[in-house]
């Protein structure tokens, strides 16, 4: 257990029973933009000890979500290397094999990931979550699991079949009792240089009684990882934000990064109050992303994106207070 503390990846929860809860995000794009699919395999555990496994999938095109329940017996987890399943369906760093539901909605995915770009994970900095990854008693952590990586496969569902081959794909995933109250999330890697990815959250975090607005935000773009961190001496200066769209300014450290973003149409997802899956939030994978990153005072990296994945939940004015 003591090593997958340093793999945040992998299953966290295996000594978990009550108000806990463990989910991987895939989200793929196909080379044309023309589709793109989200994948959330889980585990729940609610304050009484009730517990199911779960898989969520999002269409970006029809903007449809659904919802596929299974017993806790269903969910599996490798104990030396991220690979988790559940019931037919299995996912690693190096595919996944999708078989979700029957008639019409059936969906089925046999997708490859190819050259993952992994983030780093050390002993003072285990993953994205850096420093606060040692913080005991936080409501909910998060980790990075690939930036970007090359997909070969194909998604079926209602008699279409769509081609992933050469598209692009990205992994994180969250764990811990509830996700935040309020929080803005977006993630692409759907800009004009293929390989370039952004992802950023926002969130009010409770902690020990009080609650603070905390921030990661990652770029990776020419082959280089910068990241922006509540914990990395950099501030969140600007803050705007309604039900479709968010305007965020990062700045410190002599850079400074500029988030524009919207959306219109959005699937409704369910995520977790005390281990328990009964809160509804909005995502969407079509949304309009433009980032801008300033160093030293020039601009040195731009991109667009139509094909972004954008959640906005809660009161985004919490996140000012």
């Amino acid at each position: 257990m003591a090593m997958n503390f340093f793999r945040p990846e992998r299953y966290q929860g295996a000594r978990k029973r009550r108000s806990y809860f463990e989910g991987w995000y895939f989200k793929q794009v196909s080379a044309d933009g023309s589709a793109a699919w989200s994948f959330i395999p889980g585990i729940a555990h609610d304050r009484d000890g009730k517990s199911g496994a779960f898989v969520q999938a999002l269409d970006g095109s029809s903007g449809k979500a659904y919802w596929f329940p299974y017993p806790a017996s269903a969910f599996e987890s490798a104990a030396d290397r991220f690979e988790i399943a559940v019931g037919e369906s299995r996912f690693s760093l190096a595919g996944a094999t999708v078989r979700l539901g029957s008639g019409p909605d059936r969906i089925e995915a046999d997708l490859a990931f190819e050259s993952p770009v992994r983030f780093p994970s050390t002993i003072a900095r285990p993953g994205i979550m850096g420093p606060f990854a040692y913080v005991p008693f936080m409501e909910c952590y998060h980790g990075l699991v690939s930036m970007d990586h090359r997909l070969e496969g194909e998604i079926r569902q209602g008699g279409m079949k769509v081609t992933m081959d050469g598209g692009r794909g990205y992994i994180e995933k969250d764990w811990g009792r509830s996700m935040p109250s309020s929080w803005i999330w977006s993630q692409t890697n759907s800009f004009g240089t293929q390989g370039d990815s952004f992802m950023l959250s926002v969130a009010r975090i409770p902690w020990l009684g009080r609650s603070f607005t905390g921030f990661l935000c990652v770029l990776y773009a020419g082959g280089r990882l910068l990241r922006f961190a509540t914990y990395t001496g950099h501030e969140l200066r600007e803050l705007r934000a309604d039900a479709k769209s968010a305007f965020v300014e990062i700045a410190g450290r002599g850079s400074i990064v500029r988030f524009r973003a919207g959306r219109d149409r959005a699937g409704t997802l369910a995520a977790p109050v005390a281990g328990a899956m009964n809160r509804r939030i909005s995502e969407a994978l079509d949304a309009r992303v433009s980032v801008e990153y300033q160093e030293g005072g020039r601009v040195s990296w731009s991109g667009e994106s139509v094909r972004a994945g954008l959640e906005i939940a809660g009161d985004p004015a919490e996140l000012l207070s």
